[in-house]
């Protein structure tokens, strides 16, 4: 675990979710990704495409809450190897909407 003392700690996980990109008039459904760290408001994920930073995203398929909102507030690809973008996102509701057993104190 890291601390980030803005945001909460944050928390190494692997959970698989459903990204779909929302704008003011339709939802287009995106791709199956990896959530793999969390905190209260946000969280770091695996997708296979690059999205513009500041989009609006839907999450679906999350164990503590069916589906949430949030926004892209970081996009990038690792390297010339990578399969995927690394995604920054930023819950529109913060929340413990991961599941997670146990959060750290500084989660409340």
């Amino acid at each position: 675990m890291g601390v980030g003392k803005r945001s909460g700690t944050r928390v190494d996980c692997e959970i698989a979710v459903r990204l779909d990109l929302v704008d003011s008039i339709h939802v287009s459904s995106f791709e199956p990704g990896t959530i793999i760290l969390v905190n209260p408001r946000g969280c770091a994920a695996r997708f296979g495409h690059a999205i513009k930073i500041g989009a609006s995203v839907r999450l679906a398929g999350l164990p503590g809450k069916s589906t949430v909102t949030a926004r892209v507030v970081n996009c990038f690809w690792p390297g010339e190897f990578a399969r995927f973008w690394i995604l920054g996102l930023a819950l529109d509701e913060p929340g413990n909407v991961w599941g997670v057993e146990n959060p750290p104190e500084d989660w409340f």
